[in-house]
């Protein structure tokens, strides 16, 4: 009995050992280590994974880690530099700080119908004309440093006025019109001509180029002219004479090729055309071919113009249908030119994005 009663003893001793191993076992393997890297204020460290046993690193614009302030790592915030944009951020800061703030609400002009006189523009008009002009140059990668010659602005401001005065629009104005003088005829021979709108609002009118009779959109290809340096331009309260024909040229910074929609990122706003158009100068598109192709596959379309030359540079036109233009998110379309003679290539692609600003 005594045995028995001994080697109970025993066994629950054992029982209670083994247990006690087993739960210190468990115990081990739910532990974790502390180190200077695990995210956690511990092992006596002031913050975390700093101070007491760790090192801790001054922030700094150059350590890899986005901290002290920053929009992006090592750049941006009050601390470090300004963080590059993307040419999708420059699309739309250059829409938001350049095209939106200089638009002309009134053009300030002086001149009266009644007495034909052509009067003028101030300096803030002529200012935000040419940044207007220049933008969009900008926007299919020509020059944007055109300048305006004061020197013709009476030229334009008789043309304008006749446009305004006769409620309608000619590149050769017969002597019968009201306000009708030589200088503003020739100001009209060698201009874009707008009726309804004025000033920085019929540059974009040019650039859209809407109407039946505009399927060469010539006016936009006279302000996206490759060697264009110089325009002129008068403007009354509903009506624009841009003068684009005979003035400086001498432009070396020209592109690839010259698309509107460009190639790249274009605000959404400023799709509010029909026609795509993409040219070179001296090209031959009178055999070429055009295809597009968006999210959904294939797009149609209609090539309305590929032979008109004597409007700036050599440029095809095409319309195409269907497509999607707002959106919250960003929307691609895919343009394949081919067939372009007397080009440095034959074939040509490049892809739109449409961005919400």
């Amino acid at each position: 009995m005594k045995n028995n009663q001994q080697f109970v003893i025993k066994f629950s001793f054992l029982l209670a050992l083994l247990s006690l191993v087993l739960l210190y076992n468990g115990c081990k393997k739910d532990t974790v280590d502390e180190t200077c890297s695990d995210g956690i204020m511990n092992q006596g460290e002031t913050s975390i994974d700093c101070g007491g046993p760790c090192t801790c690193n001054t922030a700094s614009c150059s350590d890899g880690i986005m901290n002290n302030g920053e929009t992006s790592i090592d750049c941006g915030g009050p601390n470090c530099t300004a963080c590059p944009l993307t040419a999708r951020d420059s699309a739309i800061l250059d829409y938001n700080t350049t095209y939106l703030p200089n638009e002309v609400s009134s053009p300030g002009w002086t001149g009266d119908v009644s007495s034909c006189n052509a009067g003028s523009a101030p300096q803030s008009t002529h200012d935000k004309v040419i940044l207007r002009i220049n933008y969009f140059r900008r926007l299919v990668g020509l020059n944007d440093n055109t300048t305006l010659d004061a020197s013709l602005f009476q030229k334009y401001q008789e043309a304008a006025l006749m446009m305004k005065a006769n409620n309608a629009l000619s590149h050769s104005p017969p002597n019968t019109w009201t306000c009708w003088t030589q200088l503003g005829a020739d100001g009209a021979a060698t201009s874009n001509l707008y009726l309804g709108i004025h000033s920085t609002a019929a540059v974009t009118g040019f650039i859209m180029d809407p109407g039946a009779s505009n399927i060469r959109v010539g006016h936009r290809r006279w302000v996206l002219h490759s060697p264009k340096t110089k325009f002129s331009y008068g403007t009354t309260d509903n009506s624009m004479s841009l003068g684009v024909i005979g003035l400086a040229g001498g432009n070396t910074k020209i592109p690839e090729f010259i698309a509107y929609p460009p190639k790249g990122y274009i605000p959404q706003p400023l799709m509010n055309t029909t026609r795509w158009s993409f040219g070179i100068p001296d090209a031959d598109f009178s055999n070429a071919t055009v295809t597009m192709t968006g999210v959904s596959g294939a797009i149609n379309l209609t090539v309305v113009s590929n032979d008109a030359v004597g409007y700036g540079d050599n440029t095809i036109v095409w319309e195409p249908q269907g497509l999607t233009l707002s959106s919250e998110s960003d929307i691609s379309y895919t343009v394949t030119v081919s067939g372009v003679a007397n080009a440095p290539k034959t074939t040509y692609t490049y892809t739109t994005i449409l961005v919400k600003p």
